[in-house]
């Protein structure tokens, strides 16, 4: 090794050093304390107003987040106003040891037995470093709260930080929620990661769930990225579950391109998530589709798996057409 070589390792090795000295004062400012340690940073943009919601679908209200307890469903992406740019970052340690960690938007509610204590201000990146470095020395994987955590923190390294968490020898459970994550709210790098792990993960569940993710894409046209797996995986589950995400994501062109997928494709599973694919339409299109699929030219096991799921719609175009076919 020569002069120039050995500084540049010793500048590395420095750097290397810093970075965790940097983490290491964080996480000994958030043991100084039994109980909840509270502070903020910015909050990625699209992620909503991360809270805690009462109610159902369609009905939700924004509710107090009880730090003790797990009570109402926790959201990332609340339609409502986000009057608050900011990220609350919540660390519980018990006997000087950290335990949990929440995340919810700076103007969601909370409440505690105890007083929280705010360590304001912190690094952005440390704060990353040092959740990244609790979630892989923990030995288990908890929930998937503390992904939630790390994604919708605003830094870049939070992106770095997931795709780390999607390698092979993780945790099933923390990989999922790592790919989820990155395909929810961490941009085009995020969709981007997610639609290779779809394409090239060795593990068909793993694919299955990177195709979901990418569905909940806002920064790409994940439309037409799921759609070309559709037509090109190697998979018959895989191209079978990238059909059935393109109904749910509910765009003008999945009802022809499902159609198409009928034609073109040779294997008869994956014509039958096709046919469960148009099931999925909304309500008009799905009947719509699935009795174009009966009266069209297609062969007399597409058409019966069509009959069996328009038996199941109860809309009056379903059970009109139902009522011909049984009278004639």
């Amino acid at each position: 090794m020569n002069r120039f070589q050995g500084l540049f390792a010793i500048g590395l090795i420095l750097a290397a050093a810093g970075a965790g000295a940097e983490e290491s004062a964080l996480r000994m400012r958030l043991v100084a304390g039994n109980g909840w340690t509270g502070y903020h940073v910015a909050m990625i943009p699209g992620a909503g107003a991360p809270c805690c919601y009462s109610g159902g679908r369609g009905d939700m209200k924004k509710s107090k987040c009880d730090l003790d307890t797990r009570n109402g469903k926790f959201v990332s992406d609340d339609s409502g106003p986000i009057r608050s740019g900011d990220l609350s970052i919540y660390w519980h340690t018990s006997n000087g040891k950290l335990d949990q960690v929440k995340a919810f938007s700076a103007d969601c509610p909370v409440s505690s037995r105890e007083a929280i204590r705010w360590i304001d201000p912190v690094d952005p990146k440390d704060s990353v470093a040092s959740m990244l470095a609790w979630i892989e020395s923990a030995g288990t994987y908890r929930d998937s709260m503390e992904l939630a955590a790390l994604a919708l923190q605003a830094d870049p390294s939070a992106s770095t930080a997931l795709i780390a968490l999607t390698a092979p020898e993780k945790f099933i459970g923390m990989r999922k929620d790592a790919i989820f994550w990155l395909g929810h709210v961490r941009g085009t790098e995020g969709a981007d990661v997610v639609e290779k792990i779809a394409i090239n993960d060795p593990t068909i569940e793993i694919r299955e769930h990177a195709v979901f993710s990418l569905s909940q894409s806002h920064a790409v046209d994940a439309y037409e990225r799921i759609r070309a797996i559709s037509r090109n995986d190697g998979s018959t589950e895989i191209r079978g579950k990238a059909l059935f995400w393109m109904a749910k994501m509910q765009d003008p062109r999945a009802a022809a391109d499902i159609d198409a997928a009928l034609v073109s494709d040779t294997s008869e599973d994956v014509r039958e998530q096709a046919i469960f694919a148009l099931s999925q339409l909304d309500d008009g299109k799905a009947t719509a589709a699935l009795i174009a699929v009966i009266r069209g030219n297609h062969p007399r096991s597409v058409k019966e798996k069509a009959l069996f799921w328009l038996g199941q719609s109860d809309s009056d175009e379903a059970i009109a057409f139902l009522d011909e076919v049984l009278t004639k």
